[in-house]
């Protein structure tokens, strides 16, 4: 049975030669247009293009193996073991696949048709990649007609409200969304750097291509049974060690609690001892942190921990554990796949945030908004809760985005995003430690670390493909 008809076929299957003719002429676009699909399928293992220009896309395509949905057994001219070509498709060519791309969903014969059933078919991990023709260009070629009396071929251009309700009534939802090429066509030196430069926010309003990456949206969320690990990094945290107990205690399901003394040199251990002792309901683990600095700390204890649900929960409980208890339910009970608690929201409390910290993690929000096309508010914040599984994808890139991230923070968020994981922000509300010291010091060195780390990420993930 087809289940799928091909972008571009009502065009081409008539005439093979002019289809042919095509591709050719557009041999520089599909390249580029495999180039950045490279840049989000991060270690796919499995891929199906439904696509114009699968055969090229195909040979530029990173993955492990790639199935080309074509429309004609000529037009498949592959050698490559790892390239299957696919006439008609069913749902266990698709449940195997990280993702599935789309190209020129406005040329389709029933797109919601074709989505759902690319949806009920697909596994909750996979990706959907949509490629389309950007809307505004609408605007410019009527400019072009009226003014310069020029006309171009047929093209359907979708408004952005019409798809958006489009993925939603396929029970899909958006990851992310970009918007790529300005020059279509090849010019030496020149396309490069205008692809580049209008990959920049604003600029991009005018490129050529709209890419959606779409997740399934999960109505069958298993709330039940899932483990929750707590890591929790410590460093001269001995008066505040104790102040877990009453909040241990009052938890009830499957919790684990990993506390890793990163070389304290007060009785931060002793402690961490004692409530092992003392508490019986929850299992408290302990393990000794590599003392290089708090990144590391955080990674060595999920490495460790046991749970499907991992919670990085700072020691010095400037967030309450409620706060915390209502973001895992959020987790658990949305279609998120990582949750960046943000103390921007709600009003802090006093003396918990300096003024000059306040206006760095400002900026560095709103850097991050411009990274993410995506509005961030805190990216500093100690508590965030993903899954373990998630956590496999994110640490191949865990200091991958040109130095060393000290605290873990930017290399969460951006390894999350790099994996089209869904990031939700949860507001908490902020107190002033309790007892021992901030070891956010050397604030201006660390801020162009943090610097250098975010413009280092925004050339990889922005102009570098």
């Amino acid at each position: 049975m087809e289940y799928y008809l091909n972008s571009s076929v009502k065009f081409f299957e008539k005439n093979f030669t002019n289809r042919l003719k095509f591709i050719e002429n557009k041999k520089f676009l599909f390249s580029e247009i495999s180039k950045f699909i490279n840049n989000c399928i991060n270690n796919s293992k499995e891929i199906f293009l439904f696509c114009a220009g699968n055969s090229i896309i195909a040979n530029n395509i990173q993955s492990e193996k790639v199935n080309i949905k074509e429309i004609n057994e000529k037009l498949y001219h592959h050698t490559e073991s790892r390239i299957s070509y696919k006439k008609t498709f069913d749902k266990k060519d698709i449940e195997n696949c990280d993702h599935l791309v789309i190209a020129d969903i406005e040329h389709q014969n029933n797109p919601a048709l074709n989505l759902i059933k690319l949806s009920n078919f697909m596994k909750d991990e996979a990706r959907i990649i949509i490629l389309s023709k950007n809307f505004f260009w609408t605007l410019i070629l009527k400019f072009l007609k009226i003014f310069f009396r020029f006309s171009p071929t047929r093209n359907n251009f979708l408004p952005s409200s019409y798809l958006s309700n489009l993925y939603s009534s396929c029970n899909l939802e958006v990851v992310r969304s970009e918007k790529i090429i300005a020059l279509p066509i090849h010019i030496p030196i020149l396309t490069s750097l205008i692809n580049k430069i209008f990959r920049l926010p604003i600029l991009n309003l005018f490129c050529v291509l709209n890419v959606t990456i779409l997740k399934k949206i999960n109505t069958n969320i298993n709330k039940e049974n899932q483990k929750v690990s707590f890591i929790v990094p410590c460093k001269n945290e001995e008066n505040n060690i104790p102040l877990f107990k009453k909040h241990i205690e009052s938890l009830s399901g499957d919790y684990e609690f990993l506390f890793g003394d990163d070389v304290s040199s007060d009785k931060t251990l002793i402690e961490i001892n004692k409530l092992k002792s003392e508490i019986k309901n929850i299992d408290i683990k302990s393990y000794e942190g590599p003392g290089i600095c708090k990144s590391e700390n955080v990674y060595k204890g999920i490495e460790k921990s046991s749970g499907e649900i991992i919670v990085i929960y700072d020691a010095d409980l400037t967030v309450s554990f409620d706060d915390v208890e209502f973001a895992i339910k959020i987790l658990l009970n949305s279609n998120s796949d990582f949750i960046n608690c943000t103390r921007m929201i709600y009003p802090q409390k006093e003396g918990a945030m300096k003024k000059l910290n306040f206006l760095g993690n400002s900026f560095f929000a709103l850097l991050f908004s411009l990274l993410f096309k995506k509005k961030i508010t805190d990216t500093l914040c100690g508590t965030k809760i993903f899954y373990k599984k998630d956590w496999l994808k994110i640490k191949q890139d865990i200091s991958n985005w040109g130095t060393k991230d000290l605290w873990g923070d930017y290399d969460l968020l951006i390894g999350a995003y790099k994996n089209n994981l869904k990031i939700l922000e949860v507001p908490v509300i902020y107190y002033e430690r309790t007892g021992g010291e901030t070891k956010m010091t050397h604030v201006f060195k660390n801020a162009l670390r943090m610097f250098y780390i975010i413009i280092f990420a925004f050339y990889k993930l922005r102009l570098q493909k």
